[in-house]
């Protein structure tokens, strides 16, 4: 299936538009956060990715370390990453595209035995997304058919929007998701994530400092180690590649 899929991809880039974009990016950050979550237990991440863009389709292969504590091997995640999406004139866009997120070496011991094994090979599952948007504001569904490989549905519901400030060049983002679907009512409930980040640019260099927090309550939350989804701030620095000379 694996393979199957690499060859859609490589298919794909083969038939895409003559004009497109190769770019790589990488960025240190001071934990992983996705959808509220620590994929790191709270602890430093090293992220890059390769990316390609088209007039209208893109692709990109992305990678990070993770952590998920004692209950599952491996370290690494590897997101492979296509769709197509387009902006008009008048502002408004869409994306529709898929996610397949990959945990090499990964095995997970679920520790609660029931009538089939409770060893999940791997944690690798897929999603796919929908999006449109206009000026400043996003809004995206996700939906995967099977998270982290558990047999139950999952989707995610995000708005975003980002802003231009009048001082010091820097830039607002906002953030709110909801997680909801049959994985999170077996496991523990739905549940809301949202950040607040502030953005500056120097030179080739992008900066991030970004308050996250979930609506999780006492009962579930988790501030110290594997999956924390308590308030805590992150700071990252990135930049892409090839550096821009600034001359036009």
């Amino acid at each position: 299936m694996r393979a199957r899929f690499l060859i859609i991809i490589a298919a794909m880039l083969a038939a895409a538009a003559v004009r497109a974009e190769v770019s790589a990016s990488v960025g240190v950050y001071t934990d992983y956060d996705f959808r509220g979550i620590s994929q790191t237990e709270g602890d430093p991440a090293i992220q890059a990715s390769f990316d390609y863009a088209g007039d209208l389709f893109y692709a990109s292969l992305w990678g990070s370390n993770v952590d998920f504590g004692d209950s599952t091997d491996g370290n690494m995640e590897v997101d492979l990453i296509f769709g197509w999406a387009t902006e008009y004139e008048n502002g408004l866009r869409w994306d529709l595209g898929a996610v397949w997120y990959l945990y090499p070496g990964s095995r997970e011991d679920l520790g609660d035995p029931g009538p089939d094994d409770d060893i999940v090979e791997s944690a690798d599952y897929w999603e796919i997304a929908a999006s449109g948007g206009y000026g400043p504001v996003d809004v995206k569904y996700w939906y995967s058919p099977d998270l982290y490989d558990s047999n139950e549905t999952a989707s995610y519901l995000e708005a975003n929007a980002a802003f231009d400030l009048p001082l010091w060049e820097l830039g607002l983002g906002l953030h709110a998701g909801y997680s909801f679907g049959d994985y999170y009512d077996a496991i523990l409930d739905d549940y809301i994530d949202y950040s607040i980040a502030l953005t500056r640019s120097f030179g080739n260099f992008d900066f991030e400092l970004k308050y996250v927090a979930t609506d999780t309550d006492s009962d579930f939350e988790v501030d110290t180690g594997a999956f924390r989804n308590d308030e805590r701030v992150i700071f990252s620095v990135s930049t892409t590649l090839p550096w821009s000379s600034g001359e036009e």
